[in-house]
């Protein structure tokens, strides 16, 4: 009995052994996720420029004179330059509030996020994340990982049936000697499904299933980089940006309601009165907006509602037709086959509103107001968004999970006043010369509005005036 137990005892120890080298390499798809989680509210996500925390681009170079003590860092920034580290006391300074603690945080998870900085920080994602679906693609140093996972396997097997045999001969050896009966010799197969193996091998189905089964659920309903595929082929790059109509002309529902709300098409209408050839598809996706708003672009008018969906199509072969018209006189045959096909796209839309697919989506129990971030915190788009200015199709970009919406309640800072945080590198724009009107009448405003004078303090947070207290999001 005890060689089995032995065999066992190897058995756990060498598998123990080997659950480390299966993790060893940096998952820098987990280290976005932590990134955007805990980290996007203060510093740059590409790295290389300071927002109201530094540029992360080389941090463990900068670290590595100090071993180690990065990890404490990122778990507790204050405790670290309290402790006399020099960089620690260096850095404390850099900003005019401390860094939020993650003491929660494993070595493997910081190996994760500075793994993703890095890469993100060399440029190397920009070539490989567009190719990937949004997935960062790890450095080759880490691409050996599995197959080394797989040798351990073998080794461990191996090991475990080399062990079972040595330890049945002797076992066998023993009973002869004492007279017993002796056991039949196990075969390599007998071994390893024997019954320590087999409990060994179920504890660890459960350990991994159980590990899973929770990680999964943390991420149940969050859909991160979710980039549906919408009716109308909508660029935010060309109008936000290279345009630069501002976010609010189209969502104008942010700084006035709980709800950004989705443009009407009419709202499409009012530039599209005039412009009425897209600059990448033509006339594809701007028919699919005339035909649900029921606008001719021939008369700049508004179709009858009670019109036939013949007679609407007629218009617009006729619009078609005559946009074409240089392109039509060089290639009749192409031309009218490509009016053909964009009337069949719309076919059926004719005055019916455009079904946009939702991308932003938060559970049922939470409440979440825009005015009161756009209006009253002055939180700028992008901050939760990312830039939509950038994106050609828009997906979500931050993880909108509790723990995101927590931290950044915990690390902005109120603006009471316009111009409070004047020379401050903040989220914040605004009038410098006036009050924020919507602070006036909080009850602590002109005491901490004083101490902030008397530079008793650097600023308020959102958490200090209550930012994380239940009821605010969940009632």
């Amino acid at each position: 009995m005890i060689y089995q137990r032995l065999l066992s005892f190897c058995a756990i120890t060498l598998l123990i052994a080997m659950l480390p080298n299966w993790s060893m390499a940096a998952d820098a798809n987990n280290g976005k996720s932590l990134f955007l989680e805990k980290c996007a509210s203060c510093h740059n996500i590409d790295m290389v420029s300071d927002m109201t925390g530094p540029a992360l681009y080389g941090a463990k170079d900068r670290w590595k004179k100090y071993p180690g003590a990065i990890y404490e860092w990122i778990r507790n920034s204050e405790a670290l330059a309290e402790a006399g580290n020099p960089r620690a006391k260096q850095m404390v300074t850099w900003a005019a509030s401390a860094m939020t603690a993650f003491e929660s945080l494993e070595d493997a998870q910081i190996d994760d996020i500075l793994e993703f900085v890095e890469l993100k920080g060399s440029g190397a994602l920009d070539k490989t994340e567009g190719q990937e679906g949004g997935e960062v693609v790890t450095t080759s140093q880490d691409e050996s990982s599995p197959w080394l996972g797989y040798i351990l396997i073998f080794v461990l097997l191996l090991a475990i049936a080399l062990l079972g045999r040595y330890i049945n001969s002797l076992t066998r050896l023993s009973q002869q000697n004492e007279g017993a009966v002796v056991t039949p010799e196990k075969s390599v197969v007998g071994i390893l499904l024997g019954p320590s193996v087999i409990k060994l091998l179920i504890f660890v189905v459960v350990l991994i299933g159980g590990y899973t089964t929770v990680n999964n659920a943390i991420g149940l309903g969050r859909q991160q980089d979710y980039a549906p595929t919408q009716p109308v082929n909508f660029s935010h790059k060309i109008h936000a940006g290279d345009n630069g109509i501002d976010c609010q002309y189209c969502h104008d529902g942010a700084r006035r309601s709980k709800h950004s709300v989705i443009p009407a098409s009419n709202t499409c209408i009012n530039c599209h009165a005039n412009i009425q050839k897209g600059s990448k598809d033509g006339t594809k996706e701007l028919i699919k907006v005339y035909a649900a708003s029921g606008f001719n672009p021939l008369s700049n008018s508004y179709l009858p509602e009670d019109m036939s969906d013949e007679d609407r199509a007629e218009v617009y072969r006729r619009w078609l037709r005559k946009t074409y018209d240089k392109e039509w006189k060089e290639n009749e045959t192409s031309v009218n086959r490509m009016i053909d096909e964009q009337l069949a796209s719309v076919k059926g839309t004719y005055n019916k509103p455009i079904e946009w697919v939702r991308i932003h989506n938060l559970p049922d129990h939470v409440y979440f107001n825009h005015s009161q971030h756009v209006t009253v915190g002055k939180v700028k788009c992008e901050t939760c968004h990312g830039e939509v200015s950038e994106m050609d199709v828009v997906k979500q970009h931050s993880p909108l999970s509790m723990g995101w919406c927590i931290n950044c309640h915990r690390q902005t800072e109120v603006q009471f006043r316009d111009g409070l945080n004047a020379g401050k590198k903040t989220p914040y724009d605004g009038d410098d010369n006036k009050a924020n009107a919507y602070y006036t009448d909080y009850k602590y405003y002109e005491q901490y509005h004083n101490e902030l004078k008397d530079g008793k303090r650097t600023g308020v947070t959102v958490e200090e005036i209550g930012g994380l207290e239940c009821q605010k999001c969940h009632y």
